[in-house]
C-alpha cells in the first residue's frame, strides 16, 4: 500500500477496529449520508467514498485548512475515496462489481436517482443478496412528499420542532446546527448495524428507508406526547414546559442555566440561597405547583441571584449539587479542561484539528485524513480482484 492509500491506525495495541472487515460504499453527498458512513468508518469499517468525476459539493464548503474544506474533511475522515461517472456504463459496471463485494451501501439521492441510474435496490440486491442498502431521503421512498426537494431547513419546518424553538411569542426558530441531517444520519448507522445482524440468521441483506422528516418528528418527545394526548406545544424559550426552574436566569452580570427536574433537587437551591420560604409558598413548593408560575418564580429566583455574579453563582449552586452552568460558547466548549481531558477534539496526523468521535469502543478508530479526490483510484482493481461477498 502507497503511502497515498494509508489507512487510519487501529485504536489501540491488540484491538482490531471493532467493524474490521465490513465494507461499506459511502455514494452519498454534503451531510446525512457521509456522516452515516463516517461513523462506521469511525469503528473501523473499510468505507470506500464513491464521487462523480466533480466531487462531492461540500469539498466546496468552508472553512478551509490547507486549501481543503475542513467541512468535507470532517465527514469523510478514514475513508477510501475513489471517483466514477455513474452515468457511464463502464463506471456503473466497476460500481456493481464494488456492490457484489460490499456488505453495505449507503446513498442520499432523491427517490428514482438510483432507478435512472440503473442501480436501484433491486438490481443491487439481485447483484448481492446480501447487502444492506441504506437510503437516506428528505420524505421516503413511497408517499405525498416522495419527489419533494429537502434540506435541513425544510425539514426542521415541517417536522413541528422550528415552532417549538425560539422565544415565547417570537418566530419559530432553526436549531443551530442541521439535525435534520445529523439525525437520520445517527438512525442510517444504527439501521446498517442492526440490518448486518439480521443477516447473520436470515443470510440476507435489505433495503433500508431513512427519511428526514420521519426522524426529526421521532425525536420530538415531550412535546410529540404532549400535542398527541391533547396538548398545543408552542415555544417557550430556554424555559422547559414541564419543570420549573429549568431555564437561563440573570444574576447581578451574566447570566447561568439552571436546571432541577422534579422535587428532589429543590431544596438544595432553596439551602444554597437561603430562601427557605419557597419551601413553604404554596406556589412554589412542589414542581407541578411551580409550573403554574414560572414568570413569578423567575422574579423570585433572580432577585436572590442579583447580589451574585455568574461565576459567584456557580460556585455557590455548584457547592450544593445543584445542576448549574454558564453558557459557553463553542469556542469555549471545545477549548474546556473537560473536553481536553474526555478528548472532544482530535488531531489527524497532518495537524489537522476535527471533533472526535463520542463513542468509546475498544474498537473505535482514530481519525485519519478524508481522501484527496480519486485519491484512492488505483486500488478499486485490487478491491474487484478480491473475492465476490459471501457474508461475515
Amino acid at each position: 500500500m502507497t503511502a497515498t492509500e494509508n489507512r487510519s491506525p487501529a485504536a489501540g495495541p491488540g484491538h482490531p477496529g471493532s467493524l474490521e472487515g465490513l465494507r461499506v460504499l459511502d455514494l452519498s453527498r454534503v451531510l446525512a449520508g457521509p456522516f452515516c458512513a463516517m461513523i462506521l468508518a469511525d469503528l473501523g469499517a473499510e468505507v470506500i467514498k464513491v464521487e462523480s468525476p466533480d466531487g462531492d459539493d461540500s469539498r466546496h464548503f468552508g472553512p478551509w485548512y490547507n486549501g481543503e474544506s475542513a467541512y468535507y474533511r470532517l465527514f469523510n475522515r478514514s475513508k477510501y475515496g475513489v471517483t466514477m461517472d455513474l452515468k457511464d456504463d463502464g463506471g456503473r459496471g466497476r460500481l456493481l462489481e464494488l456492490a457484489r463485494r460490499s456488505d453495505v451501501l449507503i446513498e442520499n439521492f432523491r427517490p428514482g436517482v438510483m432507478d435512472r441510474l440503473g442501480l436501484s435496490a433491486e438490481h443491487l440486491m439481485a447483484e448481492n443478496p446480501r447487502l444492506v442498502i441504506v437510503s437516506i431521503t428528505g420524505f421516503g421512498q413511497d408517499g405525498p412528499l416522495q419527489k419533494a426537494p429537502a434540506y435541513d431547513l425544510i425539514a426542521q419546518a415541517m417536522s413541528g420542532l422550528m415552532s417549538i424553538t425560539g422565544l415565547r411569542g417570537g418566530d419559530p426558530t432553526r436549531v443551530g446546527i442541521s439535525i435534520g441531517d445529523v439525525i437520520p444520519g445517527l438512525y442510517g448507522a444504527i439501521a446498517a448495524l442492526a440490518a448486518i445482524n439480521e443477516r447473520h440468521h436470515t443470510g440476507r441483506g435489505q433495503h433500508i428507508d431513512v427519511a428526514m422528516l420521519d426522524s426529526l418528528v421521532s425525536v420530538l418527545e415531550s412535546v410529540g406526547m404532549r400535542a398527541l394526548h391533547g396538548g398545543r406545544p408552542v415555544a417557550c424559550g430556554n424555559d422547559h414546559a414541564m419543570s420549573t426552574p429549568f431555564s437561563t436566569y440573570a444574576t447581578g452580570r451574566g447570566s447561568i442555566a439552571i436546571a432541577i427536574a422534579g422535587d428532589r433537587l429543590f431544596p438544595r437551591l432553596t439551602a444554597a440561597l437561603d430562601r427557605p420560604e419557597w419551601l413553604a409558598d404554596e406556589r412554589f413548593s412542589e414542581q407541578t405547583r411551580r409550573n403554574g408560575f414560572p414568570g413569578e418564580f423567575r422574579a423570585a429566583l433572580e432577585g436572590a441571584l442579583q447580589s451574585y455574579t455568574a461565576e459567584e453563582a456557580i460556585e455557590l449552586l455548584s457547592a450544593h449539587h445543584v445542576p448549574v452552568s454558564k453558557v459557553h460558547t463553542v469556542n469555549e466548549a471545545l477549548e474546556s479542561e473537560h473536553a481536553a481531558h474526555r478528548g472532544a477534539v482530535a488531531t489527524e496526523s497532518d495537524g489537522f484539528r476535527t471533533l472526535a468521535s463520542p463513542l468509546r469502543l475498544k474498537g473505535s478508530v482514530a481519525p485519519s485524513p478524508a481522501p484527496t479526490l480519486g485519491q484512492h483510484n488505483g486500488m478499486v482493481d485490487r478491491w474487484l480482484s478480491g473475492p465476490v461477498r459471501t457474508g461475515r
